[in-house]
């Protein structure tokens, strides 16, 4: 109780952003999760000019937890690095918001937020962005989907992705009955 609970959060924040900007690059790589968990106790008040650290640096966090297979704390860091950079990262930081959200709807569909998953998802699909900065979604889409025995919505994807990459798409004809019982 040496800190009054008025104070604890801009406090654990601040002690966030000193260790951030004291630590050598090694260091902090071991001690990742406490620094940026620290500094995301109060992330509306990050000065502007240190948001786009902050959702590098949560990025970082949310990979690094993705590979140990901590699903539910990747979701939680990309999250708060979505929420760093907010509305104006599609213009300021597009390929590091594009990153946010696929690697967020992908720790999502491990952890089971299916909701979370298919919001984000369709936000990049949205979005007047290049097919090729999209695949990863499309890659996480088609894997639910998978789960869900959807394969006819699968085989959708795939065609309307191949479709936009300029591909050849095979057409989808319908063959008479009498064809397949001859084969038979």
């Amino acid at each position: 109780d040496l800190i009054p609970e008025s104070h604890r959060i801009p406090f654990k924040s601040r002690l966030g952003s000193i260790l951030m900007k004291k630590m050598d690059p090694d260091r902090l790589d071991d001690h990742l999760f406490e620094v940026v968990s620290l500094r995301n106790s109060s992330i509306d008040s990050v000065p502007g000019d240190e948001r786009v650290s902050m959702a590098k640096m949560n990025l970082r966090a949310g990979m690094k937890a993705a590979e140990n297979g901590s699903f539910d704390m990747a979701e939680v860091y990309f999250k708060a690095g979505r929420e760093q950079l907010g509305d104006a990262g599609w213009k300021d930081e597009p390929d590091m918001t594009i990153q946010l959200y696929s690697e967020g709807a992908n720790a999502s569909l491990f952890c089971g937020s299916l909701d979370t998953m298919g919001r984000l998802i369709d936000e990049v699909l949205a979005k007047d962005i290049p097919i090729e900065a999209k695949l990863r979604c499309y890659d996480i889409k088609m894997r639910a989907l998978t789960a869900a025995s959807d394969w006819a919505q699968i085989i959708d994807i795939g065609m309307d992705v191949r479709r936009q990459l300029g591909q050849p798409v095979i057409r989808n004809k319908p063959v008479p009955l009498w064809k397949i019982m001859k084969e038979y």
